[in-house]
């Protein structure tokens, strides 16, 4: 059986780079939490939450059904034992991903997305929650090449 952290690499393995499109993310230090993941195919780098446990995660709705976002304030561990960090983002209102607590979630933001300095909202690339085997690639982040 994997422990959390194989679990974790493998999760953020199987997702398909922004970039490319290829299965091919690897992160240099070997762990889960907030990591920077680097494309092993295209070379692009991303921000990701690797295999965090959700702890809760509170919506807002700004605007429209139609043509708002939903702010999200993500609460998670790296382990049920670690303490709890939150990372605040958004999607638009028609991207319905589903966080639930005790949810195992993997999350791909642009390079530089989650630095502490950044102003406003970052929106993810990708979203994979692993409890329930879903991915949601998310407006912007298809590679173009498979948009072909």
């Amino acid at each position: 059986m994997l422990d959390a952290v194989e679990a974790g690499l493998n999760s953020l393995r199987m997702m398909p780079c922004p970039g490319c499109g290829e299965r091919a993310l690897a992160t240099p230090e070997q762990r889960t939490g907030a990591l920077v993941a680097t494309c092993a195919r295209c070379d692009a780098r991303f921000d990701a939450l690797a295999e965090v446990l959700v702890v809760a995660d509170p919506t807002s709705m700004l605007g429209g059904c139609c043509a708002g976002f939903r702010r999200h304030d993500l609460r998670w561990r790296e382990a049920p034992d670690a303490p709890e960090r939150t990372t605040r983002f958004e999607t638009w209102a028609q991207d319905h991903i589903l966080l639930r607590p005790d949810d195992s979630v993997t999350l791909l933001f642009e390079a530089g997305d989650l630095h502490p300095g950044r102003r406003g909202r970052p929106m993810p690339l990708m979203v994979g929650n692993h409890t329930v085997r879903r991915a949601w690639a998310l407006v912007g982040s298809a590679p173009v090449v498979t948009l072909r």
